[in-house]
């Protein structure tokens, strides 16, 4: 299973590669390009000889203190591999490496072979019902698809569609950096098991939740919840003798550094605090729901039968039912583009969580742990904070394990072909959407666009000289780009090759140049620098206005769009070459060297 997962996570990489027009580089990337732009701009830091990095989709003045182990390391292996080959080699690396972690976690839970396996199988492949309104693009349901889900899901996709961190195969496919937070997590999750026996798992949980805390410190705050309701789970069974305690306390004393050296920077750097404070909000409940709805019935029987006592258990799966029941219709007026609930509904929330972990608790430890780790991902999300729909990250993992477990209570004693058959049935049923995904990388890769609809998956030849000119400059470069246009959209959630590509992430990760407005969140006001940068290509602002944009942002180069390459925009774009010298030519791009002031 985990060479199996090694090499679907590879297969994007490969549709890529592969698919390559003449003439033409992959980037090595399909899904959120400006996201993994990101990443890469740390590793062409890395590979630059930096160990601290700052923000290349950022013009203000920064301190460049941001500390990255995973991209860091990266960096190194991409000066002989290059930037895309890396990032997916790691990303199958990381893959093979989650599935067995979590097979060591089904082996601590003492279960049969048959829930075992299947629970592999889940946890790898389980998803919700997006594959009944699947759509490549998008949040919302823009396409014709079943009405009932459509009223059921009030408009929009459920988050296995669009959410790959809430899920394994679809971040195996798309980003390396959520994996090894997953495994990270994971091996988080067993050194608490295995901190009852003695002290020899402490050190290895320290190093996991440092690194996490470093990596992707979103997670450290998850684990932490998680650990919140196991320690309920075993209060309430009796099981928590202090010196566990004393020693899961002791593991988290690994976070310290990289806490401390967090706030030093969020304090320090006015850049990394815009980024900070740029909201990434849960949406509806109800797209949260039936992404992970099928996992619901299986795992609500697994807990019941799990715990030593009946009618607790009974009155845990009937309150759990209920509660979420509740937070479906509760959800009804909440648009998902702001914070449903609040301080106080969010803690109402938790204790009532806590309550549900004291009533499932069972006599198996990891079955513990895993119980909490499901119940608490459901309220993790809507913590009021910034970046609350950060942590579902990997919520699908212990829904599909009680899946698992409950599926295996039901057909245990089927006869054996009979029970293989509707094992098959489940996995694939299960599997429908991750099937979509992996379609879905491969239909980026034939239409030469990322899922953003404004950032390709190759880049011309001409462009390719243009990174490599920018890549050649030692001192620090200041580059504006026209934002992107995605190509015209004929039928709904259809979209080609751009009109127009943004090349602003492109030109930062792969040339480490400093965008005006790259990116959505890494970008200080990025709709107002967009804006900006839009001004500075239409004919309609006035040659002061354009030179007075020039001179406030200090900006060393511009990308000129030819206008006989965009007919369409020939009436309202100016020929941007005039600016300055032309360093690269092309037919669609030049790259223009800005005079400089005294």
């Amino acid at each position: 299973m985990a060479f199996l997962a090694a090499v679907l996570s590879f297969l994007p990489y490969l549709f890529g590669l592969f698919g390559t027009p003449a003439g033409s580089e992959y980037l090595g990337y399909q899904f959120s390009t400006d996201d993994h732009m990101v990443y890469s701009a740390w590793m062409r830091q890395a590979m630059d000889g930096r160990l601290l990095f700052d923000n290349r989709f950022a013009i203000d003045p920064q301190p460049g203190l941001t500390l990255h182990l995973y991209f860091l390391v990266l960096g190194w292996v991409a000066k002989v591999a290059g930037i895309g080959l890396t990032s997916s080699l790691a990303k199958a690396f990381f893959s093979a490496l989650f599935v067995w972690l979590t097979s060591e976690l089904l082996m601590r839970m003492k279960l049969d072979v048959y829930p075992a396996k299947l629970g592999l199988a889940l946890v790898t492949f389980g998803a919700g019902i997006g594959f009944a309104v699947w759509h490549n693009f998008g949040r919302a349901i823009t396409k014709d698809s079943p009405a009932i889900l459509k009223s059921l899901l009030g408009g929009g996709l459920p988050t296995d569609v669009w959410q790959p961190e809430g899920f394994v195969f679809s971040s195996m496919l798309t980003n390396g950096l959520f994996m090894v937070s997953l495994c990270l997590s994971v091996g988080v999750l067993l050194s608490m098991i295995d901190a009852y026996d003695s002290w020899k798992p402490v050190g290895v949980g320290a190093l996991c939740f440092g690194l996490l805390m470093n990596i992707h410190s979103y997670d450290v705050m998850l684990m932490g919840l998680v650990a919140l309701g196991f320690l309920v789970c075993q209060i309430s069974v009796r099981d928590c003798p202090p010196t566990w305690i004393v020693r899961v306390l002791t593991m988290t004393l690994g976070t310290l550094t990289f806490a401390l050296w967090f706030m030093h920077v969020l304090q320090s750097d006015a850049v990394f605090q815009a980024r900070a404070a740029t909201p990434t909000v849960t949406p509806n409940f109800k797209q949260i729901l039936f992404a992970y709805v099928l996992f619901l019935i299986p795992a609500l029987f697994a807990l019941a039968k799990a715990s030593d006592h009946a009618r607790r258990a009974i009155l845990g799966v009937v309150g759990t039912g209920l509660g979420v029941f509740a937070l479906y219709f509760l959800s009804s007026s909440h648009e998902g583009t702001s914070m449903w609930m609040s301080w106080l509904g969010w803690g109402c929330s938790l204790v009532a969580v806590l309550a549900l972990c004291s009533l499932l608790a069972s006599s198996s430890r990891a079955m513990n742990l895993v119980t909490s780790w499901a119940l608490v991902g459901l309220i993790a999300p809507y913590f009021p904070a910034l970046f609350q729909r950060k942590l579902a990250m990997g919520l699908s993992v212990p829904w599909a394990i009680l899946a698992a477990v409950g599926i295996g209570a039901a057909v245990q004693h089927r006869e054996r072909s009979a029970r293989n058959l509707m094992t098959l049935l489940v996995i694939i049923l299960f599997s429908g959407t991750s099937v979509q995904w992996l379609l879905r990388e491969r239909m980026l890769a034939a239409r030469n666009t990322s899922n953003t609809t404004v950032h390709p998956v190759y880049i011309s030849k001409e462009v390719g000289e243009i990174v490599n000119h920018l890549s050649q400059i030692k001192e620090r470069t200041i580059v504006i780009c026209p934002p992107g246009i995605p190509s015209p959209e004929t039928t709904p959630d259809t979209f080609g090759a751009p009109y127009m590509p943004d090349l602003n992430p492109i030109l930062s990760g792969l040339a480490g140049v400093y965008s005006f407005a790259g990116h959505w969140s890494e970008t200080p006001d990025y709709l107002d620098r967009r804006n900006t940068a839009t001004m500075l290509y239409l004919k309609s602002t006035s040659d002061d206005e354009r030179a007075q944009i020039l001179a406030g942002t200090h900006v060393n180069y511009v990308i000129a769009p030819i206008p006989g390459a965009f007919p369409q925009l020939a009436n309202e774009l100016i020929d941007a070459r005039e600016l300055g010298e032309v360093v690269v030519g092309g037919a669609q791009f030049a790259l223009v060297k800005i005079p400089q002031g005294p």
